[in-house]
């Protein structure tokens, strides 16, 4: 009863906290503006933005009120629309005070299943699950739980499957009335944010690959019988995500292969492979348009624009072959994508509530932020970002932790950091091959916080080696060679 109680307190603490920074406890909602993607979702819940347009991007604000209307026919497929269906269901107006109150019982449950879970070692390992729940409790993240992006659910999904892969690290093989419902965890988190929207699939196949290689014993029966259920749930997985996945590619491809055909094009590949026009099939005058997105005037605007247009998938395809025989020039882009978690405050997307009062803003000032569009704002702010910089380093340092923990048992823990910084590196690799550097910040955002995990993750693993390291140097102990040398 005490290990169910403070794991009650625990979950509770986090789903306050959350509650708090949403503003959904007092105080004003905070929320996420729709930048003109929130319709892809709220659409297929037959929502209406209660607004004098019915629209709800650009207004200056978060749009909170909705009228019902008929779903549109082609919603994009995706977790995060399954979740405001369920908080929509009903009649007569809906506000998005309930979508955020469904992701905060949402976290709580999360949490309550974690936090009883990770206690099979005692309460102290309630720590390994703050790295994941700090960074959820920022603004910058925490709003947009209350928005109709695909993002919120990204976010919860990555959470969840971080907390399991805490508890895997703070708990062994034979405590499987623990591992079970990590795995559950891990699964079920990987599940939702890989199907939240396609940049986030690097988070499913991170799912996949734990459960494969993580063992749980039930009771006492031989030590193969440790290796079924990880490996079982991550084969059901891997064929539940086969339709889900085929589906959102194909949406995405129904409706935007020709923007990113062009975002790829002319921000990522004119840009960082300079004189490369002829090779993808366009004229010369093409290279004096690197930086020009898709948006908001289209293939037209483009010299070869027309190339694009009659075969986007074709020479999509050029342009990441000419980046795979360039390994060099693909890790700067993608190092590029990590350094734009830097702009996770997205300040171009308002954060306060929608009222008549609300002034939109102008095309400029978007492209002043420096993930907007424009000729030659890309290629200036890739140019400040590209240095290496911390969250570079975070990833170098939390994939190395990753590393030592498959190797010894002891430093396990380091799979929290490994996992976290493997994902945000595939969505930051998964946004500028699939969409080039247009609106880069945003599309990077949940690598933003899965590098705040990977920092705190990286300190409760190095802080203690380190006190104890100076622990040792204060009563006069060495290290013991591995030959058998006895102690200075």
């Amino acid at each position: 009863m005490k290990r169910v109680g403070v794991a009650a307190a625990a979950a509770v603490a986090v789903a306050l906290g959350l509650a708090f920074t949403l503003g959904l406890l007092g105080g004003t909602p905070r929320g996420a503006g729709d930048n003109g993607d929130g319709y892809r979702l709220f659409c297929g819940a037959g929502l209406v933005p209660a607004t004098p347009t019915h629209t709800a991007n650009w207004r200056g604000g978060v749009v909170l009120d909705f009228d019902r209307g008929a779903p549109c026919a082609d919603p994009q497929p995706s977790s995060a629309g399954t979740i405001l269906k369920a908080a929509a269901g009903g009649h007569g107006p809906f506000s998005l005070t309930a979508l955020g109150w469904t992701y905060v019982l949402l976290v709580f449950l999360a949490t309550l299943l974690a936090a009883w879970a990770v206690q099979a070692h005692g309460s102290r390992r309630l720590l390994f699950l703050l790295p994941p729940a700090a960074p959820l409790l920022e603004p910058s993240f925490a709003r947009f739980f209350l928005s109709t992006f695909g993002e919120p659910a990204g976010l919860f999904g990555a959470y969840t499957m971080l907390c399991g892969v805490a508890v895997i690290a703070a708990t062994r093989v034979e405590e499987g009335l623990a591992r079970l419902p990590a795995l559950v965890l891990v699964g079920a988190g990987g599940v939702v944010a890989g199907l939240a929207k396609i940049g986030f699939l690097p988070l499913l196949v991170m799912a996949v690959l734990v459960c494969a290689v993580t063992g749980a014993r039930l009771g006492h029966g031989r030590w193969w019988t440790a290796r079924l259920i990880g490996p079982a749930l991550a084969v059901m997985l891997a064929l539940e995500a086969i339709v889900p996945v085929r589906a959102s590619l194909a949406w995405q491809d129904r409706h935007f292969a020709e923007a990113n055909a062009v975002n790829v094009v002319y921000t990522l590949a004119l840009v960082d492979l300079p004189g490369s026009a002829p090779a993808l099939g366009l004229p010369a005058a093409a290279q004096d348009k690197a930086g020009n997105g898709f948006f908001p005037k289209g293939p037209d605007a483009q010299a070869g624009g027309e190339v694009v247009r009659n075969d986007p998938h074709g020479i999509r395809n050029r342009v990441w072959t000419m980046l795979f025989e360039r390994p060099t020039v693909l890790a700067r882009v993608t190092g590029i994508a990590v350094e734009a978690t830097y702009d996770r405050g997205l300040t171009y997307l308002p954060d306060q509530p929608w009222t008549p009062a609300s002034v939109p803003p102008v095309a400029t000032a978007v492209a002043d932020t420096g993930v907007g569009f424009g000729a030659g704002v890309l290629q200036h702010w890739a140019a400040e970002v590209s240095l290496p910089g911390w969250p570079s380093l975070l990833v170098l340092l939390g994939m190395a932790a990753g590393v030592v923990a498959l190797v010894r048992r002891r430093g396990r823990y380091g799979l929290v950091p490994g996992i976290a910084a493997t994902s945000a590196l595939g969505v930051a690799a998964m946004t500028v091959l699939g969409d080039g550097y247009f609106e880069l910040a945003k599309h990077v955002w949940l690598a933003g916080y899965l590098l705040d995990v990977t920092a705190l993750s990286l300190g409760i693993v190095l802080v203690p080696a380190f006190l104890r390291a100076r622990a040792r140097t204060a009563t006069g102990e060495t290290a013991t060679p591995a030959i058998g040398l006895p102690r200075q």
